[in-house]
């Protein structure tokens, strides 16, 4: 899967760009390896898109966004998923951020028509329609919180 990525980034980013960018694999709250000790607290801005679908793996996730994630007050933590595995499992993604110091600075659901609307951990009482539920996304900017 990385030498796939590799060669997505190769074929796709400007070749001068090649001194900015490494494709590295991750696993989630593994914390000790080069890439992890190389880059504490190294970047402002982290990607996290559709992610989220094992439940037992947020804690480690948020770990590691938490390592990866600059001290500086403006860092964030951009989180983009779709409702494909469900509603409760992102809900649970974002209990467990909040629980470990990670807030929303902004957060919404928008559809495929780019209708927004408020965030919601449940939609009618949990009997949300499936079809319907696959035309949104939740779109969150995460931040430190304040200590």
């Amino acid at each position: 899967m990385i030498e796939n990525i590799r060669r997505n980034a190769a074929r796709n980013i400007p070749a001068q760009l090649n001194e900015k960018y490494r494709v590295e694999g991750h696993a989630w709250g593994v914390l000790d390896t080069p890439l992890a000790l190389e880059n504490k607290h190294r970047f402002t801005r982290i990607l996290a898109a559709d992610c989220y679908w094992l439940s037992g793996q947020h804690e480690n996730l948020v770990r590691s966004m938490l390592h990866f994630l600059s001290l500086e007050p403006t860092a964030r933590v951009f989180v983009i998923a779709g409702f494909h595995t469900g509603r409760a499992r992102l809900a649970n993604f974002f209990e467990v951020a909040e629980e470990h110091g990670l807030e929303p600075d902004e957060m919404y659901e928008e559809d495929d028509q780019g209708k927004r609307r408020e965030w919601l951990p449940e939609r009618d009482n949990g009997r949300e329609d499936h079809t319907e539920r696959k035309k949104w996304l939740v779109i969150c900017r995460l931040k430190r919180k304040a200590v």
